[in-house]
């Protein structure tokens, strides 16, 4: 008997509905805070449909709060405002804190896990439902 597992208890991996959960309530408010830039600084299209585009220092804004709303908050915290309120939380594969460098990482996947859904595919055939960017920083959602 080891001492240890009496003690702790290896935390439970998050369900892949509620990562997803996080992930949408994560990109409403990027989509929000984009749109708020945009309203106020974004330049409007010029083919009269609705919408705008960013230049100039608004992008720089709206692409800073990307950057901190996701790699630097998980890298400080294992958390997004998303993964606050779905109650999970990135850590490294041995449990211990997730680093900004391994959010990064997660990060930078992210457009590779989105293209035609690979990282929801790659997530639904892995024991710990790591999606790409997960497998490639040594990372993994638990609940918290």
């Amino acid at each position: 008997m080891d001492l240890l597992s009496d003690v702790w208890e290896t935390p439970k991996i998050a369900k892949k509905s509620v990562r997803v959960g996080a992930a949408i309530t994560d990109a409403l408010i990027i989509f929000i805070v984009g749109c708020v830039i945009g309203y106020f600084w974004g330049t409007p299209l010029e083919d009269g449909s609705i919408g705008f585009h960013l230049e100039g220092w608004p992008a720089i804004v709206w692409f800073a709060t990307i950057f901190v709303l996701m790699p630097l908050q998980e890298g400080f915290t294992g958390k997004t405002i998303g993964k606050r309120v779905a109650k999970i939380k990135v850590v490294k594969e041995d449990y211990s804190d997730c680093t900004t460098a391994n959010a990064i990482v997660r990060h930078l996947l992210d457009a590779v896990d989105m293209a035609f859904f690979a990282g929801l595919i790659v997530a639904a055939y892995n024991a710990k439902n790591q999606r790409i960017g997960d497998l490639a920083a040594k990372t993994i959602v638990i609940n918290d």
